[in-house]
């Protein structure tokens, strides 16, 4: 019986663990490959790429238009339309692909275009995929394709280490892209079986708040790193992407805790979420704390080095989160997505304002930290502020 209990919990708890690796492989594997050219190239080169890594952020949230979450609620409604639904918004998608990769031909030089158009192409099949990953929880496929597209990224920076440069660099990297299009594409190929090429544009208009959703999010995280790209690059743009990449990470730990429960979550009463919300945000001083402290030894592992108030900038970006996580789970709950848009939208603003000033001023990375920090702050307020107008029913 005791065997049997184990075996039910560990059934139970399985697909969450996979599911939580899976999320932070991404981040593991970003860091991962930094550190390989910072350490093994040089920080110059670092720098040099994270500037093409820019332009492909923003390509990538504006072309999957928000494809992820929209088809995942459509697939919910209507399982027995899955392949049909998922293709009429990929042919959708395409006119926004083909606007960036008009866009790579004007502003990019001739001879990367072809390998920039590959890249762009293979964000944008891949991405297109993992709504199905998702909906079928092929969480191991997930990460076998990242592991080896990565192994793939890896040997070829090992063949071309001699002379690798941002030309070689950029060229490696588009094709580790590819191949993961490749693979999802031979997984999924059913999926690929058109009947009917019909471009219905209307679903870009139905998808669009749950694009809203995701570039106001992706926006404020990123936005610290647009601001300092305007004012530094090469080498100190490389050092301040790490530096912002860290922290980011210690932002979403507290919703890859919480994502597995999301459906608990949803179906708890207001008495129960409170308690939830003041349990996590008391682990969170404790959590963030630590995470903070990791991330200024695993920092000295790039050549950079903290000091005690960037730290301090760094745990008030981070621990925010875990007092007003469950708030936005709420307010999706609610259908109060247009106030987490409009949260994002004003603490983006302000963000982006204080870290344009704060680099004129000559703060360059303590400011962007503060503006990051600051700006966190206010979402905290404005979050505290829906509880105790009662808009979210768990104040």
């Amino acid at each position: 019986m005791t065997n049997q209990k184990l075996k039910k919990t560990a059934n139970r708890f399985y697909p969450i663990a996979i599911n939580g690796f899976r999320s932070v492989l991404n981040p593991l594997i970003s860091i991962v490959f930094s550190y390989l050219i910072v350490n093994y190239f040089s920080k110059a080169l670092w720098g040099n790429f994270v500037e093409y890594m820019l332009f492909f952020f923003l390509a990538s949230i504006v072309t999957s238009w928000g494809s992820k979450n929209y088809l995942l609620r459509l697939f919910s409604q209507n399982p027995r339309n899955i392949v049909a639904d998922w293709q009429q918004l990929v042919l959708a998608r395409l006119v926004l692909c083909t606007i960036f990769i008009v866009s790579i031909l004007i502003l990019f030089p001739l001879h990367l275009s072809l390998y920039l158009i590959l890249w762009l192409l293979g964000l944008f099949l891949y991405d297109s995929f993992l709504s199905i990953i998702y909906y079928n929880r092929d969480y191991i496929i997930s990460i076998s394709i990242e592991v080896i597209s990565f192994l793939v990224l890896i040997i070829m920076l090992f063949i071309f280490r001699k002379n690798l440069d941002i030309s070689i660099l950029i060229r490696s990297y588009a094709i580790s892209v590819v191949i993961k299009a490749v693979m999802s594409i031979i997984i999924y190929k059913k999926f690929l079986r058109f009947k009917e090429f019909k471009f219905d544009f209307s679903l870009l208009k139905l998808s669009l708040p749950f694009f809203l959703l995701a570039i106001s999010g992706f926006m404020q995280s990123k936005i610290d790193i647009y601001a300092y790209s305007i004012f530094y690059s090469g080498k100190l743009l490389g050092e301040y992407q790490i530096i912002s990449g860290f922290f980011i990470f210690s932002q979403s730990v507290v919703m890859l805790l919480l994502f597995p429960y999301v459906k608990n979550i949803y179906r708890m009463p207001s008495k129960n979420l409170r308690k939830i919300k003041k349990n996590v945000a008391t682990f969170g001083l404790l959590a963030n704390s630590f995470i903070v402290g990791s991330i200024y030894y695993a920092l000295l592992f790039f050549d950079i080095q903290l000091s005690f108030f960037q730290l301090v900038l760094g745990f008030i970006i981070g621990y925010p989160c875990y007092v007003y996580s469950i708030d936005i789970l709420v307010c999706f709950k609610m259908f109060l997505e247009k106030k987490v848009i409009t949260i994002s939208v004003i603490c983006l603003i302000i963000n982006f304002g204080l870290s344009l000033l704060l680099l004129y001023l000559d703060y360059n990375v303590t400011g962007v930290l503060a503006a990051n920090a600051i700006a966190q702050i206010f979402a905290l307020f404005f979050y505290l502020r829906l509880r105790k107008q009662k808009l979210i029913k768990t104040a």
